[in-house]
Order: structure tokens, then C-alpha cells, then sequence
């Protein structure tokens, strides 16, 4: 058993020495930033265009991220219409931001030992994963972290005061268990389809398991110093906050890839 143990630890240090996974990690998290301000804006955007309240979302906006950059996302969201130069951005930015999953496509591929493989259906598989994992991070984002400010915020409409406890209680009793749930499933999808060949998914349990534990727990710490340390009316702190978001975002792909190369090890040794 432990000499079974000391192997896989070996297999596992080998993959993560390569090259290519040193780079990995900071290169999904530029292109994962890279796409969140766009995806926002878009978001936003079709939510006025339903004539939908986007208060909620702009003081989400606000709370998040550093006043030079939150006005800016306020000013491009509260246009009454997506003009061509805003929309052309976010079409470019999101474009770009799939070089990030590409990258995992990529690694996976070497991970997995795929020799051939289609480089358009590689790119088109990066959209989906692109869509697939910033959505997961914007659930992270809105629920876990900052979700007790969104009832908070809730508990300025008089319409809905009676019912605030209620929506308090169960969103304290359901977030970790529905937050570890989507993260597992969405790893797993993720995993599963982002190498070149058929990878089953019981294959990708492990690292799946692995780092939606280890997602959890990134994400607590974040939100934890989101509601009790961030500073949002002094400079200072809001740049803290970037940094930090920055910091957690890192923490998330590093976590990522090390679930990725765990399945790899796995998935040769079967």
C-alpha cells in the first residue's frame, strides 16, 4: 500500500513538473478575468433590454471590484442599448478569453497522450468549456460570496420584508451543500470532455472530488474576507480586493490543474 501510494505521488510530481503545467494555471486565470467583466456586462445588458431591475447586479458590481473598474462595467451596463463598439469588445474579449480553455484542451491532450486530434472541434469544445466554467465562477461569485449582501439588499424592497427570514435560513442551510454539488458535477463535465478522446467519467471522479473540496474551501476563505475585511470606500481597499479576487481566481486554476493531472495519473494506471 505505501509503496502504491509513494508511486502515484511520483506519477503525480512528474506531470506537474512539466513545463506547460507551471504556465497553466496563470494563463486560465488571466483569460478567465479576462471574460468575467464582458460576460457581466452582457448579463446586464439583456436583463435591461427585459426591462429586469439591475440595481441588485450594479451594487454586485460595486462590491466586488475596484471603483475605476466597477464604473466602468456601470457605464457600459446602464446604456439603454448595446451599442456596436460595446458589443464588439465583449465579442473580442470573450473570443480571446478562450484561449484559457484552449490551453486546457491542450494540456489535457498531453496529459492524456492524444497524438491526433481535430484542432477545430478542439477550439469549438474550448466556447463550451469557456461558458461552462465562467458561469460556475459567477455561482461563486453571486452565491457563496456574496450572498449574504444580496439579502441584505433584498431587505430594501418592503414587498418581500416577511419573508426575508425564511430566504435567510435556507440559503444559510442550503448554499455549501448546493455550491459543493454544482461544482462536483460541473468538474467532472469539464473533465470528462475537455481531452480529445473517450475519457469516461467514473475516470474523472477523483480529481473532480479533489478539487471541488479544495474549491470550497478557497471560496469560503474569499468570502469570508469579502463580508468582514474588504474596504469599498477607501482605494486602498478596493484594490485589495482585486488582489485578492485575483489570488483566489489563481488559487481556483492551480486547484484545477492538480485535479486534471490526478485524473491523468489515474486514467494511464487503469
Amino acid at each position: 500500500m505505501k509503496s502504491r501510494v509513494k508511486e502515484y505521488l511520483k506519477s503525480l510530481l512528474n506531470i506537474l513538473t512539466k513545463p506547460e503545467m507551471s504556465i497553466l494555471p496563470a494563463n486560465i486565470a488571466f483569460y478567465f478575468v479576462l471574460a468575467l467583466i464582458p460576460l457581466f456586462t452582457i448579463i446586464i445588458l439583456l436583463a435591461s433590454s427585459f426591462s429586469i431591475s439591475i440595481d441588485l447586479i450594479i451594487n454586485l458590481v460595486h462590491d466586488l471590484f475596484p471603483i475605476g473598474i466597477s464604473n466602468t462595467v456601470t457605464e457600459l451596463i446602464t446604456t439603454s442599448n448595446l451599442d456596436t463598439h460595446t458589443g464588439i469588445f465583449n465579442i473580442i474579449a470573450f473570443i480571446v478569453a478562450t484561449n484559457g480553455t484552449y490551453a486546457i484542451v491542450v494540456a489535457s491532450n498531453t496529459l492524456y497522450k492524444v497524438k491526433k486530434h481535430d484542432m477545430l472541434k478542439d477550439r469549438i469544445k474550448s466556447v463550451l468549456l469557456l461558458i461552462i466554467i465562467v458561469i460556475l465562477l459567477l455561482f461563486l461569485i453571486v452565491v457563496p460570496i456574496l450572498g449574504e449582501q444580496i439579502i441584505n439588499l433584498l431587505r430594501n424592497f418592503e414587498e418581500i420584508q416577511s419573508i426575508i427570514p425564511s430566504i435567510a435560513f435556507i440559503y444559510d442551510v442550503v448554499k455549501w451543500p448546493i455550491t459543493f454539488l454544482i461544482i462536483y458535477f460541473n468538474l467532472k463535465l469539464i473533465y470528462t470532455i475537455a481531452p480529445s478522446k473517450l475519457v469516461s467519467s467514473s475516470e474523472t471522479t477523483e480529481g473532480a472530488f479533489f478539487t471541488t473540496i479544495c474549491w470550497v474551501i478557497a471560496t469560503a476563505i474569499f468570502s469570508y474576507y469579502v463580508n468582514n475585511f474588504a474596504s469599498y470606500d477607501i482605494v486602498y481597499g478596493n484594490l485589495s480586493t482585486l488582489i485578492i479576487l485575483m489570488i483566489w481566481i489563481y488559487a481556483l486554476s492551480f486547484i484545477f490543474v492538480l485535479g486534471m493531472a490526478m485524473n491523468a495519473v489515474k486514467y494511464h494506471k487503469n
